[in-house]
């Protein structure tokens, strides 16, 4: 309650400085007990001096006055200014007394009781209008702070808590609620602010279960791609080398299905690899002569010449090493034809691999765009053979991701990939 003790201390100013002002008031307006005796004598020498007035001015007194004859004329005043008839005199609250000479009345004297005090009806008039001015300014200042501490203090965080359920219902889960803990609704606003953080761990947890799910499903999709297209090329391979129609047909139907399977393996990759726009990688030491053994086991048709491989340790992932090799040798099987030279060297601090087919190899134009998503060149799109254009796409994100890189371009005699594989550190 800190925040409210100067709207309290103002409110104390405020009412001790009416209570002073109500007082000084009603001083102003209260008159001074008039001296009778000081009166009396200004009566009694007026009456013993009533044939020559003047010498009224040796006679000293507290009070100022006028004296007046009957007929309302005045013979003397003991000072400038002062009223010179009774309506006059009462308007500004002199005493009225009757001078006597002998036993008769002879005149009036006009006696100005409060002498220096006591303030004209107009005076009077204009402090009464300043002290309610000032009384009114200070219950307006009064409300503007109090209405300045209402709003800080309910309409203020209640307008941000209103903004900041808009924003929770709009998915804007990053930003929190500004909190004052001297609010009197600080634990309530903190209790919001609690379920928003909660609501975005949820949400994080969601969105991780969501991408290890679709990264699950693109692996396992371009997983099973690999053995069938093995199926496909021995069935291939099968189909030449038969002459019974009873084995040639049951060769095709498992052709048929094999392509069926692959069919349905690139929609689930290419939703997955849509949505999810990255693969997992896990990177372990190799030995180097791994790498031939999965050539090997990429080469169904029997088209790998491979160099000898220097001994070395290698960084990369097993499973992802193979779908790259497995790709890039269907690709020449698919578009080149020819027998595949694999050459390795070391380049810094990588194991260079260069992947040598001898086909027509691929327009100078799109050389860039072949390791591009869904991009198929002119001699992918008119081969009678299906592809989606991921092979490649593939096999650069996961040789990046391994630390490695993945480059593709065109000799005299045919076209290359050529992979950087890196050495173990």
């Amino acid at each position: 309650m800190k925040k409210y003790a100067l709207l309290y201390a103002i409110l104390a100013v405020i009412v001790m400085a009416g209570f002073l002002l109500a007082i000084a008031t009603q001083k102003i307006a209260s008159q001074q007990e008039p001296d009778y005796v000081a009166i009396n004598e200004i009566a009694k020498q007026a009456g013993q001096n009533w044939a020559a007035p003047e010498e009224l001015s040796r006679f000293g007194s507290i009070y100022r006055y006028t004296i007046i004859d009957n007929n309302g004329i005045a013979l003397y005043s003991s000072d400038d200014g002062l009223p010179g008839n009774i309506p006059a005199a009462i308007r500004r609250g002199f005493a009225i007394v009757d001078i006597t000479a002998g036993s008769a009345v002879v005149g009036k004297a006009l006696i100005e009781t409060s002498p220096g005090i006591y303030a004209s009806n107009a005076q009077n008039q204009q402090r009464l209008a300043a002290a309610t001015l000032i009384a009114f300014g200070s219950i307006a200042a009064l409300n503007l702070a109090f209405l300045f501490a209402l709003h800080s203090a309910l309409i203020k965080p209640f307008g941000r808590m209103q903004s900041f359920a808009h924003k929770i219902s709009a998915g804007k889960l990053d930003e929190p609620l500004p909190m004052d803990k001297n609010n009197i609704f600080g634990l309530f606003t903190q209790s919001f602010d609690m379920m928003r953080e909660s609501l975005l761990e949820a949400r994080k947890n969601q969105l991780q279960a969501e991408r290890a799910k679709k990264e699950l499903i693109a692996s396992l999709s371009h997983d099973v791609k690999t053995p069938v297209t093995s199926i496909r090329l021995i069935c291939e391979l099968l189909q030449a080398r038969t002459a019974d129609p009873a084995t040639m047909e049951k060769l095709k139907t498992i052709e048929i299905k094999a392509d069926q399977i692959d069919r349905l393996m690139n929609d689930m990759l290419h939703s997955a690899l849509e949505e999810l726009g990255e693969l997992n990688v896990t990177v372990a030491g190799e030995q180097s002569v791994v790498l031939g053994h999965l050539f090997a086991d990429a080469d169904h048709l029997s088209r790998v010449r491979a160099s000898e491989i220097p001994a070395s340790l290698l960084e990369f992932d097993r499973m992802r090493m193979e779908q790259v090799i497995g790709n890039i040798v269907a690709n020449s099987y698919k578009y080149a034809g020819t027998p595949i030279d694999v050459d390795f060297m070391f380049s810094g601090e990588f194991l260079q691999v260069d992947i040598n087919d001898y086909g027509k190899g691929v327009d100078p134009e799109e050389l860039e765009l072949i390791t591009t998503k869904f991009y198929r060149g002119e001699n992918a799109k008119t081969s009678p053979k299906e592809g989606e254009g991921l092979g490649l796409y593939i096999a650069k994100l996961l040789m990046d991701k391994m630390g490695g890189g993945l480059e593709a371009f065109n000799r005299d005699d045919g076209f290359t990939v050529r992979l950087w594989i890196r050495l173990s550190r």
